[in-house]
Parts: C-alpha cells; structure tokens; sequence
C-alpha cells in the first residue's frame, strides 16, 4: 500500500510539515511493496491541525483509486524535523488506516485491513528512537524514496499479475522514454517505437483497458521504476541498458543494445500483464531478422479486383520525412505496380492518411476530415487527396 501524507494548519494556514514529509518517506519504505487489495492502491492521510469545532473530517474515495482520510493532528513543532512528532504521526497513521473500511462505496470494497495493519505494527519496530537514528535517517532519505518508487511499480505490477483483465483494447504504439542525457537513445529510440508500434498494430496485438505501452530504460531497474504512468491510457513497462557500454559501440552495437532493452520491457509487460505473448515474439523475431530497413504497411484497403497499400520505410532521424509510396497489386494477374505518394514526417502521416478509396479506374488517399488536420496539412503544404489513376498504374502493353 501506498502512503501520501498531507497537513493542513487552519490556524497559520500552513500546509509545509517536514516531519510528515519524512514520514511519507518511512511508511512507503516499509509498506508500498506490499499488496493490500485491489480497490485502493493509495492512502491519503491528510493531518488537520487547529481545526474549526464546524470542521467535517473528509472520509471518501479519490479518483476511485485512493482513499482520502482526514484525522486531526496535535503537532508541537510542525516546522522542523521533530523526532516526537514523527513518533506521534506514526501512531496516528493507525487510526487513518481503521477508517478506509467505513468510506462509502457502490462497489465491493478489496481491502485487506488486517494485513496492512500487521505489516503497519512490523514497520514500528524500525521507527528512529534516537535523535541521531532520526537525523541519519532524514540523511538518506533520497535514497530511500527512490528505492519506494521502485517498490511501488512492483506493487503495481503485482497487482497486474494477479488480476487478468480481458484484452479488449488493440494496441496503438510504443513510446520509448530513458533516464539519460537528452539525445543519448537518438536515433534508435524513434526508429524502434516506429516499427514496433507499426508491426504490433499490424498484428493486431491488444491490450486490456489502455491504448500504448510506455517503456523505460534506465541504468538499473530500479532508475527505470521512477516513472509510473498516472493516466489510464498507457502503462509502463522497464528494462535497463548499460550506457557506458552504449556509448563506447559503433552504430550497429548501439541499435542492437536498445533493442534488446524494447525486447526486454516488451516481454516484461507482456509477463505480468498476460499479454499476447506469441504475437508479440513473432513481431521482435520479424523485426531481428529484417533490420531497421524493412518495408512497413502504413494503411491497406481490398476489393475484389485490387490490394491497395501505402508503403514507408522509418527515417534514420525523427527530423527526417519519410516517403511514402502507393503500392497496387492486381489480384487477376498477381503483378504489382508502386508510385510515389509524398515525403511526410511519420508524427503527420494520419492527418494526410484517412481513408483509401478504390474506385474502378482510380485509387485516392483522403487525409482526416478535422480542423487540426486540416491545419498540419496546410502547414506543410499538403493537399487533402492523392488521387492515382489505376490505367497509369498498370499500362497496356
């Protein structure tokens, strides 16, 4: 279970308390690895200091995730690090945690009470007794919140394998994210989101309630942990990747490490959120044996006489457009013509890619029917059709 600490002072108006701070700090030490039920991931504890005698202490369910829990506080040095306010905050925590069960809810509350409270009573023992255990502890303290954070994406992913969701949602693309210098991942970074993201689609992979999975790469696990996602569109997946070693390799050594780093977070969320496994194998083995230069299918339509598709190739730098080109198969005889379509930077192509209409003499590419379409093609000076001539396509000889 997650803790967040929280104080507000009505009487100085204060909401700044170090001492609760470093609290947050110590409970999630102890206690935000540990599973405690799926309704809420999060505590809210909120301390309220000189309250008005009209003051209703808030009991509910935030976000449907945490639950926000108001107890009143009697602290006698709330601007400094206090050892005797800390020990006090602590035990206060208790009664917080007594009160989740009675926030009222629609839905069957999954908490487990007597666990969190065992694992609360455990953490007592390692409470600073000292004021010097309390200063060392106060010293390490950023450590330890990053070791917390990592606790917390484990938590999480537990929480994941131990609750099969249905997969529902088809896959809409990777981002790939570090911990590094701005640039260092560059160019690979965008070329494995691209063709990843493309092939995942193209297998129609899908995912259980977002749309994107976010990898992140860090020197350590534990690095790579310190981002969570906090929107319920994507979710986050790790691996690592030695940096030094990345930046003493050549171009192919580079490319070969971040993919196997994608590889790795991939297969890790593919594990602990019952992911397609076979689907996504078979789109890394595509991607190992192909290489970076492999054709991609942007968008395909069929009828009976033809296979339309538009075709690219990723760009070896995000700043560079791709070409993408109109690839027709005529299904009668099997033979294939392909003409240039346009240069358009991947990040745009949808706005100029809406629909492929094939007509019995034609083939036109209408872009999206939406003002912020409209705009981006404007801006770069991009019609709203490409219209082919399929008797141009495939002459008579």
């Amino acid at each position: 279970m997650r803790f967040l600490i929280e104080y507000k002072d009505f009487k100085s108006k204060e909401t700044d308390n170090r001492t609760l701070h470093l609290l947050d700090t110590f409970l999630n030490e102890h206690l935000i690895g540990r599973f405690h039920g799926q309704t809420f991931e999060c505590i809210l504890i909120r301390f309220i200091q000189n309250a008005p005698r009209t003051k209703k202490l808030k009991l509910k369910s935030l976000y449907q995730t945490i639950a926000e829990v108001e107890v009143h506080g009697s602290f006698k040095n709330p601007g400094k690090l206090d050892l005797e306010d800390f020990q006090y905050g602590f035990m206060k925590v208790e009664e917080a945690i007594k009160k989740v069960r009675f926030i009222e809810r629609k839905e069957r509350m999954d908490f487990h009470e007597e666990e969190l409270l065992a694992d609360y009573g455990n953490a007592s023992a390692f409470v600073p007794k000292t004021k010097e255990d309390f200063k060392d502890y106060a010293k390490a303290e950023q450590e330890i919140r990053v070791k917390n954070q990592a606790k917390r994406a484990d938590c999480l992913m537990y929480s994941c394998s131990i609750h099969p969701r249905p997969l529902t949602r088809k896959i809409a693309g990777i981002r790939i994210y570090d911990c590094y210098e701005k640039g260092t991942l560059s160019p690979y970074d965008y070329i494995y989101s691209e063709l990843f993201g493309n092939l995942l689609r193209k297998a129609n992979v899908l995912l259980p309630d977002y749309d994107e999975i976010y990898i992140h790469i860090g020197e350590t696990m534990d690095m790579a942990k310190q981002e969570i996602a906090l929107e319920t569109w994507h979710k986050y997946t790790y691996s690592t990747l030695d940096v030094t070693a990345y930046l003493a390799g050549d171009e192919r050594i580079r490319s070969e490490m971040l993919f196997d780093s994608v590889c790795d977070g991939l297969r890790l969320i593919a594990e602990f959120d019952h992911l397609e496994k076979e689907k996504i194998e078979k789109v890394i083995q595509m991607i190992k044996q192909k290489g970076q230069d492999m054709e991609l299918t942007y968008d395909s339509k069929q009828n009976k006489s033809y296979l339309a598709e538009i075709v690219y190739k990723v760009p070896k730098s995000h700043l560079e457009k791709a070409e993408y080109r109109l690839k027709v198969t005529d299904l009668t005889t099997g033979t294939s013509a392909v003409s240039h379509i346009d240069f358009i930077n991947t990040f745009y192509a949808p706005y100029s890619f809406g629909n492929i209409i094939i007509k019995k003499d034609q083939i036109v590419i209408k872009g999206r029917e939406s003002f912020r379409a409209e705009i981006s093609r404007q801006a770069d000076k991009l019609p709203d059709e490409y219209v082919f001539n399929i008797g141009e396509l495939f002459p008579l000889s």
